[in-house]
């Protein structure tokens, strides 16, 4: 089974764009059009998140300014991957703790 990459970006105050991704163990084989269809109706307007609430790393790499940043990252597409996990959640948990809307 391939496992599943979650590709998102923050986008701060001045448009400058961090990308990062996270990679999921998927021993159930769940498809990428799966696991988009439970995460989008879950993010704000289907393309927002706070990665903080979800377990996910934030990726400002510039110092954080909260008067002109905020926490929003966006939400840029799953895709299989032969990378090896680096979150210790399988996809299927991933995602059941966002439907629910359990916070990490």
């Amino acid at each position: 089974m391939k496992n599943l990459r979650m590709n998102y970006r923050y986008r701060d105050a001045h448009n400058y764009k961090e990308f990062g991704s996270v990679v999921f163990s998927n021993p159930a084989g769940m498809t990428v059009e799966e696991a988009a269809s439970l995460l989008l109706p879950k993010l704000i307007s289907e393309e927002f998140f706070v990665p903080d609430k979800w377990g996910l790393p934030r990726l400002h790499a510039s110092p954080y300014d909260p008067a002109v940043d905020h926490e929003w990252h966006e939400f840029e597409e799953f895709e299989e991957t032969d990378e090896e996990a680096m979150d210790g959640r399988e996809i299927g948990e991933f995602l059941e703790d966002v439907v629910k809307g359990e916070s990490i």
